[in-house]
């Protein structure tokens, strides 16, 4: 049974064997050890609360829209928040369809199950998404504060829509300037856009670190990219001043690093490679100057999925550029409306557009 699997005195013995099964089937998709501690939870609860309402131990042959209903309404009643219940509809979703795939429940009986609906609006008051003036504000002062891998880092987020753990993951190798993408191996390998601005900024926090090969101008030109912000935005370069990163054995190595730069991680602090709670104090910090009280990296990933969408109205290459499983995963967004700004602060909202120009 998978490591992370613990036994519930509340499921059946073999549907404690079946969903350290279903962990093992999750961490060969590439799914992280966070997810698969997310649903151990959520499937906890399922069971618990399935025992106390129908009085015997649960099992996941007995899973129906009924019975996941139930579940979610029991969840409201106690005052669970909108993501929380939000998770838990992702999870049995997830753990429904395998289900089908292995046998235990039917075909019919999965499809209903993710037929189950969020109450109207749970989704979006669960989604946060930045407005305009947010974002400005937030960039207006990573710009003022921050050093060059901090204004890489929110870069990234807000124009690529990557989780925090795909983040600090990258290393430098997943970087190809030529086309402006980063290369994400989670859930499984695909390519992901990474627009001229912000591609900058990684440039410049690699040039800072001494990885990249500088032009005799000093000037770091990248080719313009697709995406979001347009590429109007940043004339097409000349394409023989690309930087490239440095092969030399004298770069700077991160602690505890070692092998080629190319392995070496993108992000780094004092102690080696970034990691999710890093990242989330960098945003904070950042985000407290901005005066924005509830900024995280998922907040930005909401804003940049609900800028895409409003931009190109492709379900499909959201899903691809998020990672995600399925469309049913990204239409949430479609169905968000406009984020209401607060009061404009003019005074940083102007300097904020002039350095995204």
């Amino acid at each position: 049974m998978n490591a992370i699997a613990m036994v519930s005195h509340f499921a059946s013995s073999e549907e404690n064997v079946r969903f350290g099964q279903f962990l093992d089937w999750l961490t060969a998709r590439g799914r992280s050890d966070a997810t698969a501690r997310s649903y151990r939870s959520d499937w906890q609860d399922l069971a618990a609360w399935y025992r106390r309402a129908r009085g015997t131990a649960f099992d996941a042959s007995m899973l129906d829209a009924e019975t996941v209903s139930a579940w979610r309404q029991a969840g409201e009643s106690k005052g669970k928040s909108p993501a929380t219940l939000t998770r838990r509809l992702a999870f049995v979703r997830t753990y429904g369809r395998w289900l089908a795939e292995d046998g235990v429940v039917t075909s019919e009986a999965a499809a209903n199950v993710r037929e189950v609906d969020t109450p109207r609006n749970l989704e979006e008051r669960a989604l946060r998404v930045l407005g305009d003036t947010e974002v400005n504000r937030l960039l207006h002062q990573v710009e003022l504060r921050g050093c060059r891998r901090d204004q890489a880092i929110l870069y990234v987020l807000l124009d690529t829509g990557l989780k925090v753990s795909e983040l600090v993951a990258l290393e430098l190798g997943d970087v190809d300037f030529t086309t402006g993408r980063l290369r994400v191996s989670n859930p499984w390998p695909r390519q992901v856009e990474l627009p001229t601005r912000a591609a900058r900024k990684v440039a410049w926090s690699l040039a800072e670190r001494g990885l990249l090969a500088m032009p005799p101008s000093g000037e770091i030109e990248l080719p313009a990219t697709g995406g979001w912000p347009p590429p109007t935005r940043v004339p097409m370069p000349d394409a023989g001043r690309i930087p490239t990163v440095s092969t030399l054995p004298v770069s700077p190595m991160p602690f505890g690093m070692e092998g080629p730069p190319a392995s070496w991680p993108l992000f780094t602090g004092e102690r080696g490679r970034l990691t999710p709670n890093a990242v989330q104090r960098i945003l904070r910090k950042h985000a407290a100057f901005a005066r924005i009280d509830d900024a995280s990296p998922h907040v930005l990933r909401h804003t940049y999925a609900f800028a895409y969408w409003a931009r190109t109205r492709d379900l499909v290459g959201l899903a691809e550029q998020l990672g995600l499983e399925s469309l049913e995963s990204a239409k949430v967004y479609a169905n968000l409306p406009p984020p209401v700004d607060p009061t404009p602060d003019h005074a940083a909202v102007g300097p904020a557009l002039a350095a995204m120009a």
